[in-house]
């Protein structure tokens, strides 16, 4: 994802993924490694859908759901744990992990696993890359018809790992069902309609 370059998802770092997208963006992002043969733990999300993960590309044989009821010392003893045997954590950081997060971030960095931070994460928890969404809009609804088909996200990234904030439009999903830039689909589209105004020329 062009947003990323060489900032976010190094091993041992913290990516944060927050807004109204910050579920799909965070899938997304860890689609990429998944389908290359890492493997995914989801610790403390149980709203995150199954199905929703598959259509982001995130192959089901490689995911784990983990629960973490309990409060911020056995999220942190359920992450630590799932960075033993996974690459990449995705969590929602409960109210007071900031007590615990040293040990959490230290477990990280010697396994070199990432971890997806989706959601508001509670004061002190300092993310490496923060990536937000905003100005959601869904395309494919007419006037009381039609169904959604494409969603456009514009995802803002800053963080300590960057000099300064970027911002990109993505499509979340596009209406194939891949997640891509979309100044990169516009082009496509422009290409394909050069290509038959030439040939109807």
């Amino acid at each position: 994802m062009p947003l990323l370059a060489d900032a976010g998802m190094q091993r041992g770092r913290v990516v944060g993924c927050t807004g109204p997208a910050a579920m799909s963006l965070a899938l997304a992002l860890a689609s990429r490694s998944v389908v290359v043969g890492s493997w995914l733990a989801v610790v403390g999300i149980p709203m995150l859908g199954v199905e929703a993960a598959a259509e982001l590309g995130i192959p089901l044989s490689r995911l784990v759901m983990i629960d973490a009821v309990g409060g911020p010392a056995v999220w942190a003893e359920r992450v630590a744990a799932a960075a033993d045997g996974f690459d990449i954590v995705m969590t929602r950081p409960p109210a007071g992990a900031e007590r615990v997060l040293r040990k959490v971030r230290t477990r990280l960095r010697a396994r070199g696993v990432v971890l997806l931070a989706v959601g508001p994460t509670s004061a002190g928890v300092s993310c490496d890359l923060e990536l937000a969404t905003t100005s959601v809009a869904w395309d494919g609804l007419g006037q009381g018809s039609g169904y959604l088909i494409a969603r456009r996200v514009t995802v803002r990234a800053c963080g300590r790992r960057m000099p300064r904030p970027i911002e990109l439009d993505l499509w979340l999903p596009a209406p194939d069902g891949r997640v891509e830039s979309c100044a990169r689909r516009n082009s496509q589209l422009d290409d394909s309609a050069g290509a038959v105004l030439s040939r109807a020329g």
